[in-house]
């Protein structure tokens, strides 16, 4: 049977952290585990009917939620499909068209990115170029009715656009109404005054991507699930629920199997994909408790001061 969560939260998974599955595989099992949203992949739609595709998710009850592009970030990056192209105007049109296919799963948001080097030494560039295509990007988007989901990358990881209110200024600058921010728990864990960041602009973030921090990280695709490791979640997840979030929380796990270069022992991209699920569905549910708590915790200190 599926956990015993309220199904009012809206917990979702996104299909990257099942690579070795089908779409089909995806559905299937993301509803047995009784979650309700899935962000779907392009890479994973090759070759299927996005048509029977999404018969299947409105069958299984299932949304699109933070749905990715074969290529979602606009600078050239380590996590490019083989053969994407180095152009950036090349790049903008194969989000384009990406964003025009999607669209017609509804998704909650199209989640893209300005891009990361994996050096914090030499952080991706140049950021003129996400300016000068980003327009174009969100214009498409909003002819389709969708949102963009811009990812704040990790400056650990070498971002373009490192900190929350950089990645506004950048959204600012765009001046489109349909484009916001996803925030990621592994990006930004460790950023300075994130606390803050999240309560003065929680507003503009439109999709919380969760998981946890491995301790210590032993490459950089070792994402933990919520709670677990450096439990660094449960804490975020508050603050966005106290700043006024109320969007879908999607899970998102990176664990690399030899896909990257590192063979982990424990990876939970060599686990069966449902065990995965059900587990990373329970680590959820304890997560988003704990958060309950501690803002139970919170509101309970604030009444008891003088």
């Amino acid at each position: 049977m599926p956990p015993a969560v309220p199904f009012a939260v809206p917990y979702a998974v996104n299909a990257t952290s099942m690579p070795h599955s089908t779409v089909w595989d995806d559905i299937e099992n993301v509803a047995a585990t009784g979650t309700r949203g899935l962000g779907l992949w392009e890479r994973k739609l090759a070759g299927v009917s996005d048509p029977e595709v999404a018969h299947r998710m409105r069958a299984a009850g299932i949304s699109a939620t933070f749905c990715v592009p074969a290529v979602n970030c606009v600078l050239p990056s380590q996590i490019d499909p083989p053969g994407a192209p180095q152009d950036i105007l090349a790049r903008r049109d194969l989000i384009c068209a990406s964003i025009e296919r999607l669209a017609a799963f509804t998704p909650e948001v199209v989640t893209i990115a300005p891009g990361a080097s994996g050096d914090p030494d030499n952080p991706a560039g140049p950021l003129d170029a996400v300016l000068e295509v980003l327009p174009a990007i969100a214009d498409t988007a909003a002819a389709c009715g969708v949102r963009i989901g811009l990812e704040l990358l990790a400056r650990r990881r070498g971002s373009a656009v490192p900190s929350m209110h950089e990645l506004v200024d950048v959204v600012d600058t765009v001046g489109r109404d349909n484009v916001g921010i996803m925030f990621s728990v592994f990006h930004s864990w460790s950023e300075p005054g994130l606390q803050e960041d999240l309560r003065r602009y929680a507003s503009r973030i439109n999709s919380v991507q969760v998981c946890d921090i491995r301790d210590p990280e032993r490459c950089a695709f070792d994402r933990e699930l919520p709670g677990k490791g450096r439990g660094v979640a449960p804490e975020i997840m508050a603050t966005l629920i106290e700043a006024g979030y109320r969007g879908w929380w999607e899970l998102e796990i990176f664990s690399d199997d030899g896909t990257y270069g590192t063979v982990l022992p424990d990876s939970y991209w060599a686990m069966p994909p449902k065990r995965f699920l059900l587990q990373a569905r329970e680590a959820f549910d304890r997560t988003h408790a704990a958060a309950l708590d501690i803002l139970a915790n919170r509101e309970g200190r604030r009444t008891r001061r003088p």
